[in-house]
C-alpha cells in the first residue's frame, strides 16, 4: 500500500477552502428541497486552453487527403466539493474547432464528466447524480478518429445523464437494506444510434444467519429501456446468495434465483438461474474472485485478480454478461486513458476512500494530470450499438511506477453477439455480422523529465473483426508523443506529434503536430 499512497502523495494538490452555503444551499434545494450544507473544502478552477493542429489529412480519406490548420478554443470549469451533505465531482469543456480550409466544417463539442451525491436525510435517504458526455465510434469496422478535431462520420457525440434516490437502513439486528430508483437518459447525435430511456428499481437485503461465519443477501432488480424508435425491453430478475466465511481470507458462496425478459422475443420469458463465487484474498497485495451462473443466454462470469509489488501493479479481469445501451454509456468514453488507469490504480487506491467514489475518481484525475496524460485520449475504442448483445470481454493490465516514469500496459479482447432483431430504422453493424471480436494493445509511459516537464508516448493497436463475414475486418495503429511543460503556476504548454495509420474496410493515413496552451484561473 505504501507505493499507492506516496502516488496519492505526489500528485495531491493544495485545495482552496472555502464555506459556500450559498451554492449548497442552491445543490440541496435542487434535490428534494435538502437542507444546505453548512460548509466544506471546495476547489473551483475555470480554465482555458488554445490549440492549434497542422494534419495532412482532416478528413481521414483514403484517397482525397487534405492538409488543414485547426483551432480548438476550449473553456472549462472544474469542481471538487465536500460539504456537510453534499459532494460534487464535475469536470467540463467546451470545444469550438475551426478550420482553416473550409468553415463550414466548424463545429462545438461537449465534454463532460461529473458525479455527484445528496445525503438528502441524515444516515437514510441519499441521492446520487451523473452525467458523461464523449465522443464515440459508431461502428467497429470505419476506424476510431485519433482526435476529436477529425472529420470523421463514424464518430458521434453521445451522452448519459443519470439520477438516482435510494434509501438504506437497518430492520434491528437481521439485515440490512437499500432500495433504489435509477432514470437515465442516453442519447446521440447521429441517427445510426437509437436514443433510449432507462428506468431501473432495485433493492438488497444482507444478513447473517445463527452461525457467525455464514452470511446470506437477496437481490432484485426491475429494469425498462425505452428506445426512440418505440421499442422497449423490459428485464427483471430475483437472486439470492448464501456466503460462508471459511476463514479470513477464503470464504465461497451459492446463487440461486430467477430472471425474466424479452431480449430474445415480443413476449417476456423467464428461466431459473444458479451458480457459484468465491473470494481469495492470501495478502493485503493479492486478491481473487470468481462467479459463475447458469442464465438465460448460458454462462455468465466475472473473474478478477490482482496483484501489486513494490513497484508493479497487475490486473487480469475475464467477464460475460448481457450490455445494453445505456450501461456502455455510463462509463467516460470507451477505452480511454482514464478507464485505463481507473481500472489499475481504483482498486488500490480505493481503500483510501471508503464509500466515496468521487474522492476515488479525483485521485486517479490528479495522477494523469501529474503525470501530462490527457484522460479522454482513446487507447482501445469501442463501438456504440442499441441493440442487447452478450459481451465476454478480457483485459490484462500492468502498471510500472518509478520515481520518475510510469508506464502502463493493457490488452483487450472482446466478443460482442447481438441478440434478438434490429431495432427498426436502425442499422448497426450487428446488422451486417452476427459476431465482432475486438482485439487491442495500448502502451503508454510517462517520464518525468523535470519538476516542471513531462514527456510521454502512447502506442495502441486495435483489431476488429466481424466473425463470419471475412469482408469486415479493420486494423488500426496509433503512435502519439506529447512534451509538456510548465510555463508558470497556472500554466501550460504542450507540444506533440501523432501518426494514425488504419487498414482494412476502411483505409486511411494520418500525420499530425499539435500545440496546445492551457490557462487555470
Amino acid at each position: 500500500m505504501a507505493m499507492v499512497t506516496a502516488m496519492a502523495a505526489r500528485v495531491r494538490k493544495k485545495k482552496i477552502g472555502t464555506r459556500m452555503p450559498a451554492l449548497l444551499g442552491a445543490l440541496g434545494a435542487l434535490c428534494c428541497g435538502a437542507p444546505p450544507a453548512q460548509g466544506g473544502t471546495w476547489e473551483i478552477t475555470p480554465s482555458i486552453a488554445v490549440s492549434e493542429t497542422a494534419t495532412d489529412n482532416v478528413a481521414l480519406s483514403a484517397t482525397q487527403k487534405q492538409s488543414d490548420l485547426i483551432t480548438d478554443l476550449a473553456p472549462g470549469l472544474r469542481i471538487v466539493g465536500r460539504g456537510d451533505r453534499v459532494k460534487l465531482n464535475f469536470d467540463y469543456q467546451l470545444h469550438n474547432f475551426v478550420y482553416a480550409q473550409d468553415s463550414s466544417r466548424n463545429n462545438t463539442q461537449n465534454a463532460l464528466n461529473a458525479f455527484g451525491s445528496l445525503e438528502a436525510i441524515d444516515n437514510w435517504l441519499f441521492i446520487d447524480a451523473s452525467g458523461v458526455i464523449t465522443q464515440q465510434s459508431i461502428s467497429a469496422f470505419n476506424g476510431s478518429s485519433p482526435a476529436n478535431s477529425s472529420i470523421n462520420s463514424n464518430s458521434t457525440e453521445a451522452s448519459n445523464f443519470r439520477i438516482s434516490p435510494y434509501i438504506r437502513g437497518s430492520f434491528g439486528d437481521f439485515a440490512n437494506y437499500q432500495l433504489r430508483y435509477a432514470k437515465s437518459s442516453s442519447n446521440a447525435k447521429s441517427n445510426a444510434v437509437a436514443n433510449a430511456e432507462n428506468d431501473e428499481w432495485s433493492a438488497n437485503l444482507r444478513g447473517t444467519t445463527g452461525l457467525a461465519a455464514l452470511s446470506w443477501s437477496l437481490d432484485g432488480s426491475s429494469q425498462s429501456v425505452a428506445y426512440g424508435n418505440g421499442r422497449t425491453t423490459e428485464a427483471d430478475r430475483l437472486r439470492g446468495v448464501l456466503t460462508y466465511q471459511f476463514d479470513p481470507q477464503f470464504r465461497m458462496s451459492l446463487i440461486g434465483g430467477r430472471e425474466s425478459n424479452d431480449y430474445l422475443s415480443l413476449e417476456k420469458e423467464s428461466k431459473t438461474t444458479h451458480g457459484w463465487g468465491l473470494e481469495w484474498m492470501p495478502s493485503e497485495r493479492t486478491q481473487v474472485s470468481y462467479t459463475k451462473e447458469k442464465r438465460f443466454f448460458g454462462d455468465a462470469q466475472s473473474l478478477s485478480l490482482s496483484h501489486r509489488t513494490a513497484r508493479t501493479i497487475w490486473r487480469y479481469s475475464d467477464s460475460k454478461d448481457v450490455s445494453v445501451l445505456p450501461n456502455q454509456l455510463a462509463t467516460v468514453g470507451m477505452g480511454s486513458m482514464y478507464d485505463l488507469f481507473y481500472g489499475i490504480f481504483a482498486p488500490q487506491l480505493a481503500p483510501q476512500f471508503p464509500n466515496d467514489p468521487i474522492g476515488l475518481s479525483n485521485a486517479i484525475m490528479q495522477l494523469m494530470r501529474a503525470n501530462g496524460i490527457p484522460l479522454n485520449q482513446q487507447v482501445v475504442g469501442g463501438f456504440l450499438t442499441t441493440r442487447v448483445s452478450i459481451q465476454r470481454r478480457k483485459e490484462l493490465s500492468l502498471a510500472l511506477v518509478g520515481v520518475r516514469n510510469t508506464v502502463t500496459f493493457a490488452a483487450t479482447q472482446s466478443d460482442s453477439e447481438g441478440l434478438g432483431t434490429g431495432l427498426s430504422g436502425v442499422s448497426d453493424d450487428f446488422s451486417l455480422t452476427p459476431n465482432i471480436r475486438q482485439r487491442g494493445v495500448s502502451a503508454n509511459w510517462s517520464h518525468q523529465l523535470s519538476g516542471l516537464s513531462t514527456l510521454t508516448a502512447t502506442f495502441s493497436r486495435q483489431v476488429s473483426t466481424g466473425v463470419g463475414a471475412f469482408s469486415l475486418n479493420t486494423t488500426q495503429n496509433l503512435v502519439l508523443v506529447n512534451f509538456s511543460t510548465q510555463l508558470a503556476a497556472k500554466t501550460r504548454a504542450l507540444l506533440g506529434v501523432r501518426h494514425t495509420n488504419v487498414d482494412g474496410t476502411t483505409n486511411y493515413r494520418e500525420n499530425a503536430v499539435i500545440v496546445t496552451l492551457s490557462h487555470q484561473f
